[in-house]
């Protein structure tokens, strides 16, 4: 499990030194605070060494900086500067820096010795499913401007099936999914098609928030999201239904509880709200606000295991003030009604 992770002069980051939890890590905060940036620095990190990848080739292809230049990852300064990345894993410190004159090297100083990494899924906000195989053999054969995590979560999802019977939790997790998106997944010519009654129905005619459900059946599916992998997911909320977001929140409950350390990056008030009523005593969910201190460069991070003492809230404070001013119009026009 990761443990820690301490960002220094990195993109938005001034410093930062963040406590994880070994369960599920949920943050929020406004755009531009660097959310997406801790997923994909994590999972840059755990995916390049299940790889057996460079991981500075790594960095580049799934942040994808100008010119492929890892030093414009470093947070802008006068004159030369650097960043540092430092990561603990079942107390191993892993440790990584580079210039911002790097091209598309970086040094490690630490690492993890003699240490089994188990999968790590990372999710990105667009849903690929349906274009997996053409997508697959153009980036493949041509340069195109799309990050690395795109084409890895479509070879996760081709993963042929684990061998051996398929564990309690797991069989709880495919039924769970399964009965929401009201089937299963098969593949017809390298093309995903939604089995049910009814028949086969191609990806490309599905809602993209089924997709992404069908997307979490494969992998638990296939063995990929097993204990001691690990998933980022960034905006889970993205074209799914409000009423589809308890059976989200049901399912990375469940993953963390079968040893599936789960990282989210989200703008919605359902999803966070769920976290707080679905939880039990055991689950161990930790929410990290990201905001910008207008008295100091940099963002802030401001961690919390309860819902109740996340502070700054970005999303509960927007939906207070939309409640506060439907409140004063209702107010407003029963008022213009006793005039009349």
């Amino acid at each position: 499990m990761i443990e820690r992770l301490r960002l220094k002069r990195f993109t938005a980051f001034e410093e930062i030194n963040l406590k994880l939890s070994p369960g599920v890590n949920v943050f929020l905060g406004r755009n531009g605070t660097g959310k997406t940036h801790i997923l994909k620095i994590l999972y840059t990190v755990l995916a390049a060494l299940r790889e057996k990848k460079r991981i500075s080739d790594k960095i580049i292809g799934v942040f994808l900086p100008r010119e492929r230049r890892i030093g414009r990852l470093v947070r802008r300064a006068k004159g030369s500067s650097g960043a540092e990345v430092s990561i603990v894993r079942n107390g191993k410190r892993l440790h990584l820096s580079f210039s911002n004159h790097a091209t598309d090297t970086l040094k490690l100083t630490n690492r993890w010795s003699d240490e089994t990494i188990g999968p790590a899924v990372f999710i990105p906000v667009k849903e690929m499913l349906a274009n997996a195989p053409g997508f697959l053999a153009l980036h493949a054969s041509r340069e195109i401007h799309f990050e690395e995590v795109y084409a890895d979560i479509i070879l996760r999802a081709y993963m042929p099936l684990l061998r051996g019977p398929a564990t309690k939790d797991r069989k709880r997790l495919l039924e769970t999914i399964q009965k929401v998106m009201g089937g299963k997944v098969v593949l017809v010519e390298q093309e995903f098609h939604l089995k049910n009654r009814d028949g086969e129905l191609e990806f490309t005619l599905l809602a993209e928030g089924i997709r992404k459900l069908a997307l979490l059946w494969l992998l638990v599916q296939n063995g990929t999201l097993l204990e001691g992998s690990t998933l980022f997911w960034d905006e889970p909320e993205a074209n799914l239904n409000p009423a589809m977001m308890r059976t989200v929140v049901e399912i990375l409950l469940l993953l963390q509880r079968s040893g599936v350390q789960v990282f989210v990056a989200t703008h919605d008030y359902v999803i966070l709200k769920q976290f707080d009523l679905l939880k039990k005593k055991e689950d161990r969910v930790s929410y990290h606000a990201l905001f910008a201190d207008a008295g100091s460069t940099g963002v802030k991070i401001a961690s919390t295991d309860e819902y109740a003492l996340i502070e700054p809230n970005a999303i509960a404070d927007t939906f207070s003030d939309l409640y506060d001013r439907d409140i004063q119009r209702a107010v407003s026009i029963s008022n213009s009604d006793i005039d009349r």
